[in-house]
C-alpha cells in the first residue's frame, strides 16, 4: 500500500510512529514553525510547541527533572491521555491538545493537521 499522494502533497512526515512514545511528543521545525507532535492513546495530534504563558516548549512536558529529589513533582508537566491535555514544564499550565486552548485564561495556541500513513506520521501547517 503507498501514501496517498495529497497527502505528500499537504502534509510533511515529521516522524515514524514508533518515534513518539504514547503520552510524550517531539518537536518538530515545520516552515520555521515550532510544532509539539504527541501521542495520546496512539493518536496522534500537532501544536505550537510554545505555551501561551512564557513560551515554554510543550514537547518537553513528563520528562523526568534533573533535581527532582528536591522538587515538589519528580516531572516537568505531562500528557494527561485521559483528558486529552499537556501541562507545560514551566509552570504546569494545562493546555487541550485538540483546541490549544487554556481554559482558566482563554489564551489559545495553534493546532495543526495530523494523519498517519503506512506507520509515518504527517502534519499540515
Amino acid at each position: 500500500m503507498s501514501v496517498d499522494p495529497n497527502i505528500e502533497d499537504e502534509y510533511t512526515k515529521v516522524a515514524s510512529v514508533e518515534d513518539i512514545p504514547r503520552g510524550r511528543g517531539i518537536a518538530v521545525d515545520l516552515n520555521g514553525i515550532e510544532v509539539a507532535v504527541f501521542n495520546v492513546n496512539g493518536e496522534f495530534h500537532a501544536l505550537s510547541n510554545r505555551c501561551p504563558h512564557q513560551g515554554a516548549p510543550l514537547y518537553k512536558a513528563g520528562e523526568e527533572k534533573i533535581n527532582a529529589e528536591h522538587t515538589w513533582t519528580k516531572s516537568r508537566g505531562g500528557v494527561n491521555e485521559e483528558e486529552i491535555t499537556v501541562s507545560c514544564p514551566w509552570h504546569l499550565w494545562e493546555l487541550d491538545i485538540e483546541s490549544g486552548e487554556h481554559e482558566v485564561s482563554g489564551k489559545c495556541i495553534g493546532t495543526f493537521d495530523v494523519e498517519v500513513a503506512e506507520d509515518d506520521v504527517f502534519v499540515r501547517i
